[in-house]
């Protein structure tokens, strides 16, 4: 048996199976859920199952294995780390970083630029001239635009890893592929019904080889690296999806590549984790939130029902109490009663939106329904707003200092306020902000809502109308406006909300 483990970069996804990087490229025909190879005439069936099967005309048949399906992947990721990891110490090139992905079962391997590996196989860029080094080149610099390969045989360890090179956004970057011969010290199935050593095989070895090589050709001309939101993105897409194993491990991924996880990543990555059953990590992700902020806790931790997996474990009474103890001694300083009133506010504001689009959601047939809850809402919205304003008038904007995490729900109910509030008040957030009593960001989202309302260009392109996104102030400039209110760059946020730009 062989299986083929492609250690390639792709950012995680839900769903059975989504496109990798090479299916849209010019080696590669996608027809459903498969996509042909036209040089090598090999076929992946992306229809489901634990592996991608390749069917070779000449051949028989035989199995492309991105190392296994997403549950027995979960059982096995440490052997799948360590297999890696063993792999990547036998090859003689210098590893900046190994990146793996285990989501979508491939990894990203990030070579030092000044590498002494000489190639075996010189590809130019756009795939179309391939040399057989007889001669090897007299530096040992690559060109940024061709894709060195090379080719390791490992008897010892009965595989082949074929490792290509090249450079991405000036970036160095390899794809690691290992033909690997079935054995129990491997932590993969395979079903590739020959032995690679066997010199029968070197027609089928070659021409999986070819094929591999379009995959890489087509990543080094048409794909960027994914970065942290990137895959924060996938795990909650995976995550509203249902797919909670996938969002676990794209939110690994995402840890992985991070300077800085952000506190609400590490909760949100544990109730992915519990409700696809792995309290280990659920539980070492917990910890982790707990030693981002020493601040931080919630008022109830059994309200949330994303972590009910956990509740049985041992180990959920000491998380429980560390929070007791937090809450404790954090709201001994809190002003409490205006820390209920506005704690009570948003609650009234957040559920009849829930009560809301769950009726859209699920009922969307009854119109009667979701005309009745809109009318509550709108209701209950003036009342909201009239609260907050007393509050704001006669006591002021009280910080975290002062409240804690309530002190976001001024922001919150006037977000939602007519333009008149919006404007009364918005000075108030932006000394609330340079303060650090509020995030920048909510000072940007109101500012692009009143330019929108009151019919004006929007300057930091926070606001999206029936898919498409708001007209920009300064189109050239509003990265840089972004980056002053700690925002991520405009296309990153618009890839995020799948919106349509319209310039």
């Amino acid at each position: 048996y062989l299986s083929i483990i492609a250690i390639l970069c792709m950012v995680a996804g839900c769903g059975k199976y989504q496109m990798p990087p090479f299916s849209s490229g010019a080696h590669w025909k996608a027809v459903g859920n498969h996509v042909v190879s036209e040089p090598a005439c090999l076929d992946i069936d992306f229809g489901g199952g634990s592996t991608m099967p390749l069917a070779n005309a000449s051949t028989g048949d035989y199995d492309l294995h991105f190392v296994g399906d997403a549950a027995s992947l979960a059982r096995s990721d440490a052997r799948v780390r360590d297999y890696f990891i063993t792999l990547l110490k036998r090859l003689p090139m210098t590893v900046d970083s190994v990146d793996f992905v285990f989501a979508d079962r491939f990894v990203v391997l990030r070579p030092a630029a000044q590498t002494q590996w000489q190639p075996d196989i010189v590809v130019d860029a756009d795939g179309s001239t391939l040399v057989a080094q007889a001669h090897r080149p007299a530096s040992t610099l690559q060109p940024h635009d061709q894709l060195w390969r090379n080719v390791v045989h490992d008897k010892s360890m009965q595989r082949i890893a074929v490792v290509d090179r090249f450079y991405r956004d000036d970036k160095p970057l390899a794809i690691v592929y290992v033909l690997q011969n079935e054995s129990r010290r491997v932590p993969f199935a395979g079903t590739f019904h020959y032995d690679i050593f066997d010199a029968r095989n070197v027609q089928p070895v070659g021409t999986a080889m070819e094929a591999l090589l379009s995959i890489s050709v087509d990543a080094m001309r048409t794909r960027k690296v994914p970065g942290y939101s990137d895959f924060i993105h996938a795990a909650d897409s995976c995550f509203m999806a249902g797919d909670y194993i996938a969002a676990s491990n794209a939110f690994e991924q995402a840890f992985l590549v991070a300077d800085k996880v952000p506190g609400v990543h590490w909760y949100n990555s544990a109730c992915a984790a519990a409700l696809a059953g792995l309290p280990d990590v659920a539980f070492e992700r917990l910890r982790s939130r707990l030693r981002e902020d020493r601040d931080w806790f919630v008022d109830d931790p059994n309200a949330d029902a994303d972590l009910q997996s956990l509740h049985a474990d041992a180990r959920w009474a000491g998380y429980c109490d560390s929070l007791r103890v937090r809450r404790e001694r954090i709201e001994a300083g809190y002003n409490m009663p205006l820390r209920r009133r506005l704690l009570a506010i948003a609650d009234s504001d957040q559920s009849i939106r829930y009560q809301y689009l769950n009726a859209v959601r699920n009922e969307p047939q009854d119109t009667a329904l979701a005309a009745s809850l809109l009318d509550k809402m709108r209701r209950i919205d003036a009342e909201n707003q009239e609260a907050i304003a007393r509050i704001l008038d006669t006591e002021g904007f009280a910080g975290a200092h002062v409240v804690g995490n309530a002190s976001l729900v001024y922001w919150l109910i006037v977000q939602h306020a007519p333009v008149e509030m919006q404007r009364k008040y918005f000075p108030t957030f932006a000394a609330a902000a340079e303060r650090g009593d509020l995030s920048k960001e909510c000072v940007a989202l109101m500012d692009d809502r009143i330019a929108m309302f009151e019919g004006r260009p929007q300057k930091y392109g926070t606001q999206i109308v029936d898919g498409h996104l708001y007209n920009l102030q300064d189109p050239e400039n509003v990265d840089a406006y972004r980056r002053e209110m700690g925002m991520p760059p405009l296309a990153e946020y618009l890839q995020q909300m799948g919106v349509t730009v319209d310039r």
